[in-house]
């Protein structure tokens, strides 16, 4: 059997790139690298590929941003067929090859038809949010939607606990302003509790860390337990029970966070101070 890397770069067209039966690829930015690819933030030589026996092992070459594997960050791992792997601004997928057919999903280019009121959702959507936080314990689809909308993407969790928990969620997402991700999200997941959608002045690195404080909570009787706070209907029973202090902690730089509602069509936003609900629907449908 046959492997290959699909590659995404930040600009230009995905591609294919055959690994080796046996040896090394090394990737990165310019030379040495053998898989060069023009992303700026790639290291000359970012990650490495091991290949023997139809097993291929990716091993982070001290790369400055890092290497993430299915949203986390690891120094060395095994891959499996349709792992993702994030390095610098590019996305790559492993994938058989079989009879000449690469085997992994695309997504199409269109979701389909959108309602009015979805195509209201999504405009709203890019236009206030630049993250999305989406649970993978949910459903399988929500990494395989991530894996193939090529956005960049990291579990909250750390580490050997982010491998082993990484399969759960939750992930923080970038939103790319027409792509992929949003429409489709939109057509398969709203009204399902993927996850919440926030507006922020933060980056990606420094939001990470602010919802990194909230994955666990204390609950009476001094157990800890997971917080789902990405859940929707988590999230609309937590934040109006918080007093002023709790808000302004839970929020930090966070503008605001914008909610699935139990209606379809309405939108639930929340700020530090305040509640509102948005219908999607209008005189126009």
């Amino acid at each position: 059997m046959e492997f290959v890397l699909e590659v995404r770069a930040p600009k230009g067209e995905k591609f294919y790139v055959p690994l080796p039966a046996s040896g090394t690829l090394m990737v990165g930015r310019e030379a040495p690298a053998d898989l060069a690819i023009p992303d700026q933030f790639l290291s000359r030589t970012h990650f490495q590929v091991l290949c023997e026996d139809m097993i291929h092992i990716l091993t982070d070459q001290g790369s400055s941003n890092g290497t993430y594997v299915n949203g986390v960050r690891l120094r060395q791992t095994v891959l499996k067929p349709r792992d993702a792997i994030f390095a610098g601004r590019t996305a790559i997928r492993i994938a058989a090859v079989m009879d000449g057919k690469v085997l992994l999903d695309s997504l199409p280019e269109s979701p389909g038809e959108l309602l009015p009121w979805q195509v209201k959702l999504i405009t709203a959507l890019e236009a206030a949010c630049n993250f999305v936080v989406l649970d993978g314990a949910i459903s399988p689809a929500v990494v395989d939607l991530l894996n193939q909308a090529g956005v960049f993407y990291q579990s909250l969790y750390e580490g050997e606990q982010g491998r082993d928990m990484a399969p759960f969620g939750p992930y923080l997402a970038e939103i790319q302003k027409g792509g992929k991700l949003i429409p489709f999200l939109i057509k398969v997941g709203w009204g399902k509790s993927w996850g919440v959608f926030l507006g922020t002045e933060l980056g990606f690195v420094e939001a990470r860390k602010h919802l990194r404080h909230f994955l666990m909570a204390d609950i009476e009787g001094g157990q800890r337990v997971i917080f789902r706070f990405y859940d929707p209907r988590v999230m609309r029973v937590f934040i109006p029970t918080c007093n002023a202090d709790q808000r302004r902690e839970f929020f930090g730089k966070i503008q605001h966070f914008l909610v699935e509602s139990e209606a379809e069509t309405t939108v639930n936003r929340y700020t530090v101070s305040t509640e509102q609900q948005f219908q999607m629907i209008g005189a126009d449908g």
